[in-house]
Formats: structure tokens, C-alpha cells, sequence
């Protein structure tokens, strides 16, 4: 017998055991580790969320958690949903446990909380959860639509030789109280035009600086043209707090990526890359936007926050980056590493959309 539930805070100790013992595969085989407290990572976004679990006999085998935020669509304000932190243990795999019932409440969630459509990121290489919920199966006709939206990289630029910023075009510093009116309107004009954007004008970023723990005004970045208008910003945050990545396994052509970058960590006296059972060290460029999508506003941006924090133990810090984006030119020359995702817009079935607008969306790498 097995019964599906909304997860309480008790539910704290299974929560964390579930998330770290079921990894998210592929050649790099990573545990996410949410420790002190699992709820923290939905405690500190806005909007509703909802983590469900499947409850048998001997505790919880499988999760999955719902997100809705305020948003924009096709220019106008819409409801935006996020489907992830989906685990399920081999057993509830065979028996279809929390699959049975995904259907019917991403119907019920979407009518009761007024979604017009769900985020959800998988990793290219994970050809089982590929398997499991895109491919449609005559019987599952309650099955969610899965829309490919747009094919993606985590891009991680590791830290390995000092290098100081480049004489340019921008100039690039921290940002100051002073500075938020001006971070937040760019933000705000840059989402509105973005398919699910974030609705920075009812206060999202001054939200995160408050909420994130660990996102400062000193951590986010402004570039200014030479008539001093600022033309991108992004902010650094360390998500050590609530979220950490554990490696369990090197696969593939990842063994050679490891042996490979730690003699030359050796040599540049770099942090070499976690054995399994150890933790990455990282952080995340969030709030970034670039005028006039300008590889050279971004590659200004990312030599400062490479100058900054280089020698500080991070082993990386990672970004977004979409297929061919025309802001990949400004990690040239970076030592970087790539994990491939496919991000999906999910309707129910009973509304289901192929088709949504073009463009850079407003999906948020570093709360997947």
C-alpha cells in the first residue's frame, strides 16, 4: 500500500535521505545535498510551493516538488510553475509508485493555482527520466505534455591561473545600495520581454538580497559604457547554505576530464576536483543581464568575478548558457566544462501547448 501526501517539516530526516540516495546520472553521477533543512531552498523563493511524496510501509520512495511564482508571458503577466526535486527509489520505479498520481495533480495544481504552463530541466545524458517523462505511451493518456523549450549547457568556468581583467570598452564594479533602483529597472525591462521572466517589478531582486542567504549588494556586478550607462549586471551567490553537490561517480569520458584537469590543478596550484563522496565548491552568476545580448558586457562581467574570487577555494562557478547563444563568445578562452539539459514547458493534458515564443528565457539555473 502506498499513499500520496503533501510533505510536512518532520518528513525533514526521510527528505534529506531520499534527495542524497537517489543521484542524478550521467557521465558526471552527482547527490544533491540539502541539509540542515530540505525545505530551505523553497523557504526562500517567492510564491507557493508544494512537495509531494509517496509514503509505504517503510518510509518515502519518491518526491516531487511544485513551484509557482508570478511571471511573464507573451508580454503579460501569467502564473509560472517549476516542476523539480523528483526522486524515486528503484522499488517505486517498478511499481509506477509516484508516476501513477504525477498526472492527475499537475492537472488539479495547474486549475487550483491558475499555471498556464510548468519549468522543468533534465539532464541530456539522463536517458531514463528522458525515457520516464517525455515520451508520451498510449497508456498514460493522463501523461503532461512535455514541449522541448530550449536545449541548454551549465556552463562551469573553473578557476585554474590568475588572470586580471582586460582594458575595455565597460567598466565593471561592485554594486552599492545606491545602485539598486537602476540593477532592478534593467532586470525588470529585460524580463517583461522574456518567455516565463521574473517579475522583478514587484521587488524580486531586493526580495533575493534579503531571502538568498549569502546574496549581498557587494556580490552582484555592474558594467557601465563609456558615457557611464549601465549596460549588464549579475550577481555571485554561493548556494552552500541550501543546496551542495556531491560527486559520487566519474563515468565516461568524465574520468579522463578529472585526471586530466587535476595534474593541471597540480601544476597552477588550483583546487583539484572533488573525489566521490565529496563536495564541489561553487557558485552561481544569477541575475545577469547583458544590453543588447553583447558577448563583450558579459565577458567584462565574468573577468571581474573570476579577478575577485580566484584563490578562494571555489573550484567553479557556473552559468547559464542556451543553444547558440550569442553570448557564448565571452567565455573564450575560460577553462570550462559543460553539463547538457533539455528545459521543457509541461501542460496538463488537458490543456496541453506545443508552442511558445522565442527568445532567452526566464528560467532560473540556480534554483534547479
Amino acid at each position: 500500500m502506498s499513499l500520496l501526501r503533501r510533505a510536512k517539516r518532520e518528513d525533514n530526516p526521510q527528505l534529506l535521505e531520499l534527495f542524497g540516495a537517489v543521484p542524478m546520472q550521467g557521465e558526471l553521477v552527482l547527490a544533491t545535498q540539502r541539509s540542515p533543512d530540505f525545505f530551505g531552498l523553497y523557504d526562500m523563493q517567492r510564491g507557493d510551493a508544494e512537495l509531494w511524496v509517496n509514503e509505504v510501509e517503510n518510509g518515502l520512495d519518491g518526491m516531487g516538488a511544485i513551484l509557482v511564482r508570478e511571471g511573464w508571458l507573451e508580454g503579460r503577466p501569467c502564473r509560472v510553475g517549476y516542476l523539480g526535486d523528483l526522486r524515486t527509489r528503484f522499488s517505486a520505479r517498478r511499481s509506477r509508485g509516484l508516476a501513477r498520481f504525477y498526472g492527475p495533480v499537475l492537472e488539479e495544481t495547474a486549475q487550483r493555482l491558475g499555471v498556464e504552463a510548468f519549468l522543468t530541466s533534465v539532464m541530456a545524458s539522463n536517458a531514463a527520466a528522458l525515457q520516464a517523462l517525455v515520451k508520451r505511451k498510449k497508456r498514460r493518456e493522463a501523461q503532461p505534455h512535455y514541449a522541448l523549450l530550449r536545449r541548454f549547457s551549465a556552463v562551469s568556468v573553473h578557476f585554474t591561473r590568475r588572470r586580471e581583467p582586460e582594458p575595455g570598452r565597460f567598466h565593471v564594479r561592485r554594486a552599492t545600495p545606491e545602485d539598486l533602483p537602476a540593477m532592478e529597472a534593467m532586470l525588470d525591462a529585460d524580463h517583461r520581454t522574456r518567455p516565463f521572466g521574473y517579475r522583478y517589478d514587484q521587488g524580486e531582486l531586493r526580495h533575493r538580497l534579503e531571502r538568498w542567504p549569502g546574496m549581498s549588494v557587494e556580490g552582484c556586478y555592474l558594467a557601465f559604457d563609456g558615457g557611464g550607462k549601465l549596460v549588464g549586471c549579475t550577481s555571485a551567490w554561493d548556494p552552500e547554505a541550501v543546496k551542495r553537490y556531491r560527486v559520487m561517480a566519474y563515468r565516461g569520458s568524465m574520468r579522463w576530464v578529472k585526471w586530466g584537469y587535476d595534474a593541471m590543478a597540480t601544476v597552477l596550484r588550483a583546487p583539484r576536483l572533488p573525489a566521490p563522496g565529496n563536495d564541489f565548491r561553487y557558485f552561481y552568476l544569477c541575475n545577469t543581464s547583458v544590453a543588447g545580448e553583447d558577448p563583450a558586457i558579459l565577458r567584462a562581467l565574468v573577468e571581474q568575478v573570476y579577478a575577485d574570487h580566484h584563490g578562494k577555494g571555489y573550484h567553479f562557478f557556473s552559468l547559464y548558457q542556451g543553444e547558440e547563444d550569442p553570448l557564448a563568445p565571452a567565455l573564450e578562452g575560460f577553462f570550462q566544462r559543460r553539463l547538457d539539459f533539455h528545459l521543457y514547458a509541461v501542460t496538463p493534458a488537458s490543456i496541453t501547448r506545443e508552442h511558445f515564443p522565442a527568445g532567452r528565457t526566464g528560467f532560473e539555473m540556480a534554483l534547479a
